[in-house]
């Protein structure tokens, strides 16, 4: 997947319900800075007052998608930050329905990112109604992402960074992993 012009970077956030993807995203997007992709899913909760159906899940992914594709197109800085990344509408297919059809595609999304960064569950669990369903399926969600990372994405070459503890740590661990991937190369003085 080629990168869409005017942004050069793009940073998709995975993890499971209330893992802090958001406030990391957020705070990626002031940080760097960059553009911002909201949730289609919350949008679509909050637009029809309940959770998607099975069938309403590849449009979801589709608008997720398409979302990313048009906020790249308008971006006026160097960095996209997904939140969350296509993949976790697949994600919780799997979890919610039992239906693994969407991962090949959330997979293949994946792929155009720089880095693809997964919020760990250390946080307490917050309810936010309609949104929200509890710490089990967040446990759910984190054990399916791992299966996805370790079968999909590493053997793909996809670049994983697993981060945890506050924000001021997430984003330190992204900005870090982002300088290490963008670091020139030594050079060993040869001409």
């Amino acid at each position: 997947m080629s990168k869409p012009i005017g942004v050069s970077g793009r940073i998709g956030v995975i993890g499971g319900e209330c893992t802090g993807k958001s406030t990391l995203a957020r705070a990626l997007a002031r940080d760097l800075p960059a553009c911002l992709v909201p949730e289609e899913l919350r949008s679509f909760v909050e637009r029809h007052g309940r959770p998607p159906s099975a069938p309403e899940q590849a449009d979801l992914l589709a608008r997720q998608v398409q979302a990313e594709a048009e906020a790249a197109d308008a971006c006026p800085h160097r960095w996209l930050v997904a939140d969350p990344a296509p993949l976790m509408t697949a994600v919780y297919s799997v979890v919610y329905f039992d239906d693994p059809s969407l991962l090949s595609r959330g997979v293949a999304h994946a792929g155009g990112y720089d880095l693809v960064v997964w919020c760990d569950p250390d946080i307490p669990w917050q309810p936010d109604p309609g949104q929200r369903d509890g710490p089990a399926l967040r446990a759910r969600a984190d054990a399916i992402i791992a299966d996805v990372v370790r079968d999909r994405l590493a053997p793909a070459g996809v670049r994983v960074l697993r981060v945890g503890g506050d924000e001021v740590a997430r984003v330190t661990s992204v900005r870090d992993a982002l300088d290490r991937a963008w670091r020139p190369e030594p050079s060993d003085g040869a001409t």
